[in-house]
């Protein structure tokens, strides 16, 4: 009774033992389960490779197909096999440290999806060779894929800072060149850096997709309405349709130097004047077209200064297009016709 009873008291810690195993067994499994983490095991003594429910999901296995290196090697996207050759051998290598880790784009088996997979490994040695690999592997598709969707931003930006310091060295060359003194230059140059904000505070809106043509004309149209004009005297109208880029920077620049000649030189420095603003698809192109009555009978052109250049040259140039400007008895008339695939975005 007694050697049963030691027997029994003996055997007390070896199920504690056993449960205390079992639990950070379940602890384990849980872990890699909430990180969707799954656990391969490579024998290289015997080539065996054994790999369990979600690394198989990963490669995209059948449930009955045996684990080897060559489904693995098979499997491996074409740009990322050297690297991932590299990896290996270097985990098999004695005198390194036995650390595997890589990440690289898999092929899958029956499905034939591409996905990211982060792998991490030890090498176990034994005798001075490499005898065995336990490791795991996880998907990384949506990490590289947001990644690399911040790389293609960070580019974009990079081309889009340059042409927007080209834009502004230029409006500052032609602003200058133009200005009977200092004080105009800073008046008339603040005023156009306004307007090119606003159209990147609709881009930036937008993600940089594209600007809405109506709240372009709007936020353009609001600098006549912001120094006394009626809203009456603005009219503007048009279907819903949205710019690129460049289009809305490039507009919303001709509206600008519009807006402030229609103030000072045109139809709104009359009490009586107006000015209306439409836009449409015609024939494949995309047209503008700004008109102003009631204003002064001009019988020439203005003298050609930055403005004049804009809505003449430098904004049909930009985007492919033709401008015209007339001037009829009761205004003045501007027209700008584009590639309606120049101009708008998908």
């Amino acid at each position: 009774m007694t050697e049963i009873d030691g027997r029994s008291e003996a055997s007390a810690p070896q199920r504690r033992d056993d449960r205390d195993e079992a639990l950070a067994l379940e602890r384990m499994r849980m872990a890699l389960d909430a990180s969707l983490t799954g656990i391969w095991d490579w024998d290289l003594v015997t080539g065996e490779v054994h790999l369990d429910a979600r690394v198989r999901a990963l490669w995209a296995l059948p449930d009955d197909a045996p684990g080897s290196f060559e489904i693995f090697r098979n499997a491996l996207h074409k740009d990322d096999k050297a690297q991932t050759r590299e990896a290996v051998q270097a985990a098999l290598d004695p005198g390194e440290l036995g650390d595997y880790e890589a990440e690289y784009r898999v092929i899958g088996q029956t499905d034939g999806v591409e996905r990211w997979i982060a792998v991490r490994g030890r090498t176990f040695f034994e005798g001075g060779r490499a005898a065995r690999i336990i490791g795991t592997a996880r998907d990384i598709t949506d990490r590289k894929r947001r990644e690399d969707h911040v790389h293609v931003l960070l580019r974009e930006l990079v081309h889009r800072s340059k042409n927007l310091l080209a834009v502004v060295q230029a409006m500052a060359r032609q602003t200058a060149a133009g200005a009977p003194s200092l004080a105009d230059f800073q008046r008339k140059f603040a005023a156009r850096l306004q307007a090119l904000s606003m159209a990147h505070d609709l881009l930036v809106s937008q993600d940089w997709r594209g600007a809405s043509m109506v709240e372009l004309a709007r936020a353009q149209l609001s600098y006549c309405l912001d120094v006394g004009c009626v809203e009456e005297q603005t009219r503007a109208g048009g279907p819903d349709l949205m710019l690129k880029p460049e289009a809305a920077q490039n507009i919303g620049l001709a509206l600008h130097e519009l807006s402030v000649n229609a103030l000072t030189h045109g139809s709104l420095a009359q009490p009586d004047g107006r000015i209306e603003l439409h836009w449409r698809l015609e024939d494949g192109r995309f047209v503008v077209e700004w008109r102003e009555f009631g204003g002064p009978v001009v019988s020439e052109a203005p003298s050609e200064g930055f403005g004049h250049k804009v809505i003449k040259r430098l904004v049909a140039q930009a985007l492919g297009g033709e401008a015209t400007i007339g001037f009829p008895p009761d205004g003045f008339e501007w027209t700008l016709a584009v590639p309606a695939a120049q101009a708008l975005a998908q």
